[in-house]
């Protein structure tokens, strides 16, 4: 026994030690800089890899100095929020308690959750109080930047004064403008004009698709080539979805598909009266469509990285995703085939541009740092990271990123060689329509629609469809419309009720009423599902 230890003793030794022996020297991992910037951030390793690498050498030439750049990643936007709204609030309870000696009681916890950033807002002195001292003081989560997600949700975070302005805009000016990053396009803002937020690229979104596992069912890219189109019954159980509630980049999405509706409702009528008919009508149609889109999904991704993944195996034919997510995964799969086996498309008419954010948080130690970061990735020497080929000029050195430029001058006809394609938003997106007024009132309720009536009931949600779907096939025509009557059916949840009927979930004022709604809104669709299987199955009239 005792030779046996020893054995595996010496072994250990050799396992762990080996890799320091062999070790050359000076090989050792040095994060010494002269500077440091924190930055919590959505995006993936190769956009993180290729961002250290050029800001760190830009940052040296700028300043003569060295800086090393702290990634901090934990996942989806959802996550990241979750993660700001918690320390914020320890945060501001320790300056509150401590350095304030007042007493945190359930009031103040309740004002600080449901700040906002309007001092008309704040109705009570007590409210005016804790409000103040927060938006006042310079309290700190330990990062400097946050960078990555969607506009809805860095608006929220800079009216509650997590995201501040570092006047960042006023000391560089020359970045913004019509000619360099307008303040609008398209619909969308691309920078906050107090300064809080600064998109970072453009996004827009489309479909993904397998074109073996289209072929083997008939079907070819113009199958897919609108959002509509995902809610074929010839696709069931071969669509990729991420879970809306865990993807901003996924409900920015399935807005699209509701504007669109809108968009569609009011053709060839104008005036207020018909737009607001044609902005229920689409609302309404929209979750329709989503309803079949999610009817069709395999299952919903707690990220779109895994969905992507999943249409590239040929286990999904098409999905719903982010431009340079589709578009690098295509890349990678063509090349490693030796063909076209996976496409991605823009809905015409379907899609608009939105911006990926960037912002400074609220007690950022390493301000000044974190300034220089956004000079570098609004700057032309950032956005040719993002847009240029790896190994061109000026661009990556190892990953192409996929990512368009908000920056105007990239598109420059002298970096036409350099860039990922020939896509310009600016010059063939700006004719969508997109109108986020229309849907700002349901916009965060539609994610929560997403997951009570699609994703929790999902199995249900199915078994109807597939009996509908049975029913046209065998010629049961009466039955198949009155079960989709049934499936879609909506009451309750349109555009003028939505936001009473789910008011306790999108205030979370009230955990318990918030989940006593979200079990009955359950409840109701699971039982509207077997309603509508059973009429289908011709079992109930």
């Amino acid at each position: 026994m005792t030779k046996k230890w020893l054995f595996t003793l010496c072994g250990l030794l050799i396992v762990c030690g080996l890799p320091f022996a062999m070790r050359k020297k000076g090989s050792a991992i040095d994060i010494k800089r002269d500077d440091t910037v924190v930055i919590l951030v959505a995006h993936n390793e190769n956009i993180r890899y290729e961002l250290s690498h050029g800001f760190s050498e830009w940052y040296k030439m700028k300043t003569g100095r060295t800086v090393f750049v702290d990634w901090r990643y934990l996942g989806g936007i959802s996550e990241i929020v979750r993660y700001l709204d918690s320390v914020y609030t320890g945060a501001f309870r320790y300056y509150w308690e401590k350095e304030l000696n007042r007493p945190w009681t359930a009031e103040v916890a309740q004002i600080f959750a449901s700040r906002s950033g309007d001092p008309s807002r704040w109705k009570t002195p007590m409210e005016c109080n804790v409000c103040a001292a927060f938006y006042n003081s310079n309290v700190s989560s330990g990062i400097d930047i946050f960078f990555g997600g969607g506009i809805s949700e860095f608006a929220r975070m800079a009216d509650q004064g997590i995201l501040v302005d570092a006047k960042f805009g006023a000391e560089h000016p020359e970045l913004l403008g019509d000619d360099v990053i307008p303040q609008h396009f398209a619909g969308s803002d691309l920078w906050d004009v107090a300064g809080r937020w600064y998109g970072s690229v453009l996004c827009t979104f489309g479909i993904i698709y397998n074109s073996d596992v289209l072929a083997m069912k008939g079907l070819d890219r113009t199958n897919v080539s609108q959002w509509e189109q995902l809610a074929d019954p010839q696709l069931i159980g071969t669509v990729a979805l991420a879970d809306p509630t865990k993807s901003s980049a996924l409900l920015k999405a399935l807005e699209m598909i509701v504007q669109q509706q809108i968009m569609s409702a009011l053709r060839g009528q104008s005036g207020s009266e018909a737009e607001a008919r044609a902005i229920r009508m689409g609302w309404l149609r929209g979750l329709q469509i989503i309803q079949l889109i999610s009817a069709n999904t395999r299952y919903f991704a707690d990220t779109p990285s895994k969905m992507i993944l999943d249409v590239g195996m040929g286990n999904s034919a098409a999905g719903i995703i982010v431009d340079f997510m589709g578009k690098a995964q295509c890349a990678a799969e063509n090349a490693r085939c030796g063909y076209e086996r996976l496409g991605f498309i823009i809905p015409q008419n379907g899609s608009a541009t939105s911006p990926d954010p960037i912002g400074i948080l609220r007690g950022a130690s390493n301000a000044t740092v974190a300034k220089y970061f956004l000079e570098y990735i609004l700057g032309e020497a950032g956005q040719k990271i993002f847009a240029f080929n790896a190994g061109t000029p000026g661009g990556p050195v190892v990953h192409t990123l996929y990512r368009p430029p908000i920056n105007k001058r990239i598109y420059a006809p002298e970096f036409a060689a350099y860039r990922t394609g020939d896509d310009n938003p600016y010059a063939s997106l700006g004719g969508f329509d997109f109108h986020p007024e229309r849907t700002a009132p349901v916009y965060n309720a539609l994610k929560w629609i997403v997951k009570f009536a699609f994703i929790i009931p999902h199995q249900e949600l199915i078994d109807a469809w597939r009996a509908i779907v049975t029913a046209r096939a065998e010629g049961r025509v009466e039955d198949a419309m009155a079960a989709q009557e049934i499936l879609g059916d909506f009451s309750n949840l349109e555009y003028d009720t939505i936001n009473g009927t789910l008011a306790a979930v999108l205030n979370a004022a009230d955990p318990a009423a918030a989940l006593a709604v979200q079990r009955e809104t359950v409840r109701r669709f699971q039982a509207q599902y077997v309603r509508a299987m059973l009429r289908a199955s011709g079992q109930s009239k």
